[in-house]
């Protein structure tokens, strides 16, 4: 089953959250499809205060998935999603890397995405 990682649950995992690192690494472990988008990736550099040894940590971490760019087209399904759901820019750009990879959302930000009758939502 593809899924579609949100930025809050890398952030968890990095803050030793033991739900979210034990399912992330089983997740790896069975080998299932883990998607980031990019906008996942600069929010978790963007950061105001990060420690080099944080920094390194990201790294290590973003390389276990597949980073999905935003392209023209994730760009449009990302308009339309921001347009008819309200959604923030990032989390537009991340339902849609979801929707784009057909793949089931995890997050912890529930109330944002269940707007989106399309998008299937795992929270852990």
């Amino acid at each position: 089953m593809p899924l579609t990682i949100d930025t809050n649950i890398l952030i968890y995992h990095l803050e030793r959250d033991q739900q979210v690192s034990k399912t992330l690494e089983q997740w790896l472990l069975d080998g299932e499809r883990l998607f980031v988008s990019a906008i996942t990736r600069l929010e978790l550099f963007a950061a105001p205060i990060l420690r080099e040894n944080e920094e390194k940590k990201i790294y290590r971490l973003l390389e276990q998935f597949v980073l999905v760019p935003v392209d023209a087209q994730m760009a449009d399904i990302a308009a339309l999603v921001r347009r008819r759901y309200g959604l923030q820019l990032g989390d537009s750009i991340i339902a849609a890397t979801a929707l784009l990879t057909n793949s089931s959302l995890v997050t912890r930000n529930v109330r944002d995405f269940k707007k989106i009758a399309e998008l299937n939502i795992l929270t852990l």
